[in-house]
């Protein structure tokens, strides 16, 4: 059972995340990597969760299939919203390694109440308004 990370980074382009894994003793040069350099001509890139998880590539795989409709071409890129990506890794089985101020339990109720104050705001037709 290899373990490694699975990681979500938001770019500059709203609506845009990138999800990807790396080893656990490559991750914060990864990370460096990234937001130093960007990622597939998007750069801007920054951190916003990370898991220490077992079989890291079956899982990353995994999470790649389920977003498969809102992949943006061949990249580890996506046109989803950050909630529901930080929902779904924040419920997997796992050691979270960032943020390192809130734990996984906080950070997955945040992502959850966005996710109903979002479904809210569209289903009165108050979506993209700011509250």
């Amino acid at each position: 059972m290899a373990k490694g990370i699975i990681y979500i980074m938001e770019t500059v382009v709203q609506g845009i995340i990138k999800i990807g894994k790396t080893r656990t003793d490559r991750f914060e040069n990864r990370m460096k990597n990234l937001e130093n350099n960007g990622y597939s001509n998007v750069s801007g890139l920054k951190r916003k969760f990370a898991i220490e998880v077992d079989e890291y590539d079956d899982k990353e795989r995994l999470i790649h299939d389920i977003f498969s409709k809102s992949r943006v071409g061949t990249s580890e890129l996506f046109a989803t919203d950050m909630e529901t990506a930080v929902s779904l890794l924040s419920s997997l089985e796992g050691k979270q390694v960032y943020p390192t101020t809130r734990t996984k339990k906080e950070i997955f109720e945040a992502a959850t109440e966005e996710l109903k104050s979002l479904s809210l705001d569209r289903k009165s037709g108050s979506a993209g308004m700011p509250r």
